[in-house]
């Protein structure tokens, strides 16, 4: 991309030009209303002492942990915070909750004393049904533990006028937070979805704020090279057009939690008509060094990180390096790779604001849920019929493992084995994907990107269901129904799907889970 064309996109879409982006008038109104996000790290510096002063407050009522509910954008950047800067001071504990899988929750929330959780129910559009059910079972359960009034262990962080800010006043919340509407969920880090759980945190937010504001004043440079975000976004865009659909995202351990956050900012944004980049983790790519672009990301000090990345080792793989001085970085690094994505959008000629293909699963999952059945679910494959067709998978070819299970370190264990011998038998990237939080992420390219892509769905049937409030349905059922409505969504999109259940304890789930991947490796 030359020089002068770059410059003429970094300073359109500071002018909030959406002729950048392909799509109509109607097309093009949406993603105009989707661009407060670059006025983020302006909004996080003016509220920032408001925040601090609303958090202090809630930590005075006796609180000693938060448990956030939310899927995707409004809980993904809340847990990088969480892993990164953990609770400070006289800060809460901050557990991300987003699964629906009975055992995960009961997991989750089984063993602690309710009476000092702060529940924070995230949802941009208010009726997220993870966030919807979730909300409607820990009221019911508040009540039923004799809470008289189970609103006031409740905060709301929505848009305003929806769903659960609705909610949020007639059950009496402890708060709702007003999100700035303009902002989509993936490019709200700076925004209250992320902001105020870190406030929670104990978090200085001054040194987040003027991260993202030194940031958003590099992003306005007119040179590329003095353009943070735009000469990521470029490379990133060439690596794409160039026919890299693999970006291996190699991060240093203290800030593992950020590369799941920039693989849905990826995925979600890019991962559509056809086009897309697959986020991989920092393991062997296992594909043909002409579809890997690879990003290294971390810390200054950690010299035993980069000493694994040396600059001398040139693989012939286009990487892009980013050392981040001090953890407050990431203020900056959440707006820069926004306005990256912004740019590699407008270049790819794809609209990175919309998810046009993550409404069909979730319209599939609720005809399941309403007993309608789906249309174009087809059977499975088997596993010998998935093993041989990953021997026989052509270009732009990779396996994902889609999991709908608690978080049990015996069989992701099992899963992280059976990934790496995937890699090795049939020089195939694969990525492993936890359900439904995928769905809000990496299921947009799923669905809108590459036809290529094959399939593994893992179930475990849960010990025993929780029933929700006011539903005819309880979460073993919502959690089925979520991958059963995933999985007719790609089969009827072509795409090769193979399905694994499991039944009973959880070592008794290996065992299954081992027996049923051992004829896939022997094609």
């Amino acid at each position: 991309m030359s020089q002068e064309s770059s410059v003429s996109l970094a300073g359109r879409l500071w002018e909030r030009d959406v002729m950048l982006w392909p799509g109509d008038g109607s097309v093009q109104a949406g993603i105009r209303d989707r661009l407060g996000w670059l006025d983020s790290p302006r909004w996080l510096a003016d509220h920032q002492t408001e925040l601090s002063d609303w958090a202090r407050d809630i930590r005075a009522r006796g609180f000693s942990q938060v448990v956030l509910i939310g899927m995707g954008g409004s809980s993904l950047a809340a847990e990088v915070l969480a892993e990164v800067f953990g609770p400070a001071g006289d800060g809460l504990s901050l557990t991300i909750l987003d699964n629906t899988h009975p055992d995960a929750i009961t997991e989750a929330l089984g063993n602690r004393a309710w009476s000092r959780i702060l529940f924070v129910f995230s949802s941009k559009s208010g009726s997220t049904i993870e966030v919807q059910t979730l909300c409607s079972w820990v009221l019911d359960n508040l009540e039923e533990q004799g809470v008289a009034e189970p609103g006031g262990q409740c905060v709301a962080i929505t848009d305003p006028g929806s769903p659960l800010m609705h909610l949020a006043v007639q059950r009496h919340f402890l708060d709702c937070l007003q999100s700035p509407p303009d902002v989509g969920g993936r490019f709200s880090a700076l925004t209250p979805f992320a902001m105020a759980p870190g406030a929670l945190l104990g978090m200085d937010l001054t040194a987040i704020a003027q991260s993202a504001l030194d940031m958003s004043a590099q992003c306005k440079a007119d040179k590329t090279s003095d353009n943070p975000g735009l000469a990521l976004g470029s490379w990133l865009a060439e690596q794409s057009l160039a026919g890299r659909d693999c970006l291996q995202l190699c991060i240093d351990e203290q800030y593992c939690s950020f590369g799941s956050w920039v693989e849905q900012l990826i995925a979600e944004s890019t991962g559509k008509e056809g086009k897309g980049m697959l986020p991989l983790d920092g393991t062997d790519a296992s594909a043909p060094g002409s579809r890997v672009a690879r990003v290294i990301l971390g810390a200054s000090t950690n010299e035993t990180f980069w000493q694994c990345y040396p600059e001398a080792d040139d693989d012939g793989i286009p990487t892009w390096r980013i050392t981040l001085q001090k953890e407050t970085d990431l203020g900056g690094e959440f707006f820069r790779w926004c306005f990256a994505v912004a740019i590699a959008g407008a270049v790819m000629q794809l609209n990175p604001f919309d998810e046009p293909d993550v409404a069909a699963t979730k319209a599939a999952t609720r005809q399941l849920l309403d007993g309608e059945g789906t249309a174009g679910s087809g059977t499975p494959l088997t596993p010998q019929d998935l093993g041989a067709s990953l021997a026989s998978a052509g270009q732009g070819a990779y396996l994902a493992i889609l999991t709908y299970l608690p978080d049990e370190p015996a069989l992701f264990d099992v899963l992280e084995e059976f990934a790496k011998a995937v890699r090795e038998h049939f020089d195939l990237p694969v990525t492993l994907n936890p359900g439904p939080r995928y769905l809000h992420s990496t299921g947009q390219l799923h669905k809108g990107g590459s036809p290529h892509g094959l399939f593994l769905f893992v179930r475990s049937v849960p010990e025993r269901d929780l029933d929700i409030f006011d539903e005819d349905f309880g979460f073993a059922h919502l959690n089925h129904a979520q991958a059963e409505g995933d999985r007719a969504v790609l089969t009827d999109r072509g795409r090769a799907v193979c399905s694994v259940e499991l039944v009973g304890p959880t070592m008794s789930c290996v065992a299954q889970l081992r027996g049923a991947l051992a004829p896939i490796l022997s094609a």
